[in-house]
């Protein structure tokens, strides 16, 4: 009784803090395929002559509480090249 008094309240916890981090990588990708996303939007929608970078970066952070004492978190940096396609042809034709 006593060896289960002490062993399973910590596997408990430990198995509520892997489902934490689990929780934590998830959050991690799905903000990195939504900042891919948006980058690949703004590639898509850029209109303007000269050849332009897009930047941004966001912050995840696993919540605090539980057995955690320091806050566990990833920064999230995206950065693309925005060319405006269809003036690049054009100004090859011109050159030609």
């Amino acid at each position: 009784m006593v060896e289960a008094a002490i062993s399973l309240p910590l596997m408990i916890i430990t198995a509520m803090l892997l489902v934490r981090t689990f929780v934590f990588y998830l959050d991690i990708l799905t903000s990195g395929i939504k900042a891919h996303r948006e980058a690949l939007e703004a590639q898509d929608a850029y209109k303007g002559i000269m050849m332009r970078t897009y930047e941004t970066e966001k912050e995840v952070t696993l919540l605090r509480g539980g057995v955690l004492i320091n806050n566990a978190g990833k920064r999230l940096k995206v950065r693309t090249y925005m060319i405006n396609e269809d003036f690049l042809v054009r100004s090859g034709e011109a050159l030609d």
